[in-house]
This record gives structure tokens, sequence and C-alpha cells, in this order.
């Protein structure tokens, strides 16, 4: 099976979530599977929401996985947006252009190829694939739920397969996976009669504004460091609601914030500092309220892997001789599910080594390189080669 054709038909199945979900393409997966002989089931912590991990051990020694999600974002309202049908992969000048060709239906196909390609003639050890659910909505249904429970086998390392390009194709090797801290902020002061507005002092959203241009030069403390160099991303003005109509003097408007945080950031004194800050850009408000969203987006860790682990030295034995040079070690842009299995799992994880590039994710017009497919497998075979024969675990 040729890795563009496999990347078609798995565009071609529709799994946005939220939206139809990742109940046809795991069948589709699975019927695959059986064809190649590779043994694989369903995990569905979550009804209706299955996961696939696919297992072939070749005898005694170390336990690699790969790792990649199978949902994608919605299509949304850039629909009229895109060049092509976002449902049919379509090559133009080297790009195939589809929905979840990057992110990350294209690495999906490469992995299962490179088990194939295991399975018939690999060295000694184990291979699992595990291909989560629900990662584009917080990995409920998928890698959070498997980290936590008893399905998953015992692995020694995993990669996961994300889009290692940002602008450029394999521009680096992602170790750290940022957390996130979303918030939303209260603002309340004096709502009445817009005739009397003098008298009534600055209005609800006009102290907002105030407060999401303090969050633009924010920087939070990160007490300790971590060792890939890694930037905290402040992004205001997430969410913005306010006003009743127009005659009514605004009194209350709610402004939501988001953090992408690094390694070694205190939850507690982030939230003082942001409390402390949106107290004092909103002087004269009558009432300040921070209000953390619920579960991981209120506050989810990032997670960072040891640059001098065994499974970062073998992907870059690979890469130089796949891709001609090893990579740069990097912090990802956004979190994966290496949140999960490092952390929650303790699986040493590498958060990103992957065709495509993330800057066309979640938006229209999203593309993959062809010739990054093919190298993707090649990759994924070398790597699985190099970690099982660097050492028994």
């Amino acid at each position: 099976m040729d890795v563009l054709d496999f990347t078609r038909t798995l565009v071609a199945i529709d799994s946005q979530n939220p939206g139809v979900g990742e109940r046809e393409i795991v069948a589709h997966l699975r019927e695959v599977c059986a064809t190649f002989g590779l043994p694989a089931r369903v995990v569905e912590p979550v009804a209706g929401r299955p996961n696939l991990v696919v297992t072939v051990d070749r005898g005694p020694g170390r336990h690699l996985a790969l790792s990649g999600h199978v949902d994608t974002k919605p299509v949304g309202d850039a629909r009229d947006q895109w060049h092509t049908d976002p449902f049919e992969l379509t090559v133009v000048d080297g790009d195939a252009y589809g929905l979840g060709s990057s992110d990350m239906k294209g690495a999906v196909a490469a992995m299962l190829l490179a088990m194939r390609r295991f399975a018939e003639d690999g060295p000694s050890g184990s291979l699992s694939l595990v291909l989560t659910a629900d990662e584009e909505q917080g990995s409920a249904a998928g890698a959070q739920a498997l980290a936590a429970g008893t399905s998953m086998p015992q692995i020694d390392a995993m990669v996961i397969c994300e889009p290692s390009g940002i602008t450029e194709p394999w521009e680096a090797m992602h170790l750290v996976s940022r957390g996130i801290c979303c918030f939303e902020i209260d603002i309340r002061t004096a709502q009445g009669h817009s005739g009397l507005s003098p008298a009534l002092g600055r209005n609800a959203v006009l102290v907002a504004a105030d407060v999401l241009r303090a969050f633009e030069s924010f920087q939070p403390t990160v007490s300790e460091p971590g060792r890939v160099p890694c930037d905290v991303t402040v992004n205001s003005g997430m969410l913005a609601e306010g006003g009743v109509a127009f005659g009514t003097w605004p009194g209350l408007c709610t402004v939501g914030v988001e953090l992408r945080l690094v390694p070694g950031m205190d939850r507690d004194v982030v939230r003082a500092e942001i409390q402390s800050l949106a107290e004092e850009a909103a002087k004269g408000a009558a009432g300040v309220d921070v209000r953390y969203r619920p579960g991981s987006l209120g506050w989810m860790p990032a997670v960072e892997l040891d640059p001098g682990h065994d499974v970062v030295a073998a992907s870059q034995r690979a890469a130089r001789r796949v891709l001609g040079g090893a990579l740069a070690v990097r912090g990802y842009p956004g979190g994966t599910d290496a949140s999960y299995f490092m952390r929650d799992a303790g699986i040493p994880t590498v958060t990103s080594l992957g065709p495509g590039w993330l800057s066309v994710a979640h938006g229209p017009n999203e593309r993959v390189g062809v010739g990054q497919l093919s190298q993707a497998v090649d990759l994924y075979e070398a790597l699985t080669g190099e970690y099982l024969r660097s050492g028994v675990s």
C-alpha cells in the first residue's frame, strides 16, 4: 500500500471532533491491520469514542510505541476558504491538501506502514501503535483515559508523530508538550442610564479592555526553568462578552485569557500573579472575579523529556540516516497527548516528530508534503530499529 493512497483514504473518512468522532476511522484502521496481519484491539473507555492499540512482539527486548490521534478539528466556518474539497486529498505542486493531512492522518498512515515493515523484518523487541481519540478536544476519551487505565501495554518509550514542522518540514524534534491555563475574568461596575454616563464612571467593557491590555505584556514566573528552551505564550482577549443594549451603561463584562505553560511553572505562584494583575488593571471596578475553566483547561502543566534520553538519541540517529542531519531540539508550541502519557502513565515521550506543518493545521487548506510522507515511513522504520537495537530496557 502506498502511503499517499493510504493517507487519501483516511482523509476521506470524516472524523471531526466535535462532530462524528472516531468510530468509522478506527473501524477502517482495524480492517487494514487485519489485512496486514497485525494484532489490533479497540480500547473504548468512553462509550462511542474508540482508540486503537496495535502491538507486534518480535522477541525479548525493549518496547517502543509510536502514537498519533485519529480525530481532526472541524472544518468549521472556513469551508468556503478551502481551495479543494477538505475530504478529498488533492495533490498540488508536491503538497497534498486535505483535512487532517498534517494533523495527523498522514503520520498515522506512515506509522502503520512502518509497523508492517517491522512485523515482516524487524529486530528483536516490541513495537506498538497507540492511535487515540479525542486529542483535539482535551483527550478525555483518548490519551487521558488510556493513561489512567490498565489497557496500555508496558512501554519503555514513546514517540508522538505530530507535525514537527512549524513553517518548514522537519524543523525540530520537540521534547516539551506545553501546558495550558484558561480563565475568565468578570469585571463589574455600575450599570445605569447611558445619558448619565459621566456620573457613572467608566463602564465595565472599558475597564475590561484595560485588563486585556495589561495581560498582553504579562510575563508569568517560571519558578524552575526546564532544560529545553521554551517560552510562555499569553493570549489575551480569547473571549469577550459585555453590554446590555444601547442606552444602558454596561455594568458587567467577561473576558477570557489563555496561557500556554512551560515546564517549571508553579500553579499557586501563577494564579496569585493573575489575580494581582487583574485587580491592579481593573482599578475603579466594583468587583473583579477570576474563574478558571474546569478540568485540565484550568491548569494542565507542561511536560518535558530529558534531551539525553535513549529515545531522543535513537531518533537523532534515524534522522541523520533518513533526513540527512540531526534535528534541533525545541519545545512544541501547543499541547499533545504527551501531557498524559508522560505525566500520568510515566512513559518517556517525544512530544512531536512527524510530517507536516503546525502552521497549516486547524484552518483551511491544510496540507502535507508528499515527499514528507515517504520520509516518515522510512524514519519510523529506522527509529524503531535504532531504539530496539540500542540496548535492553
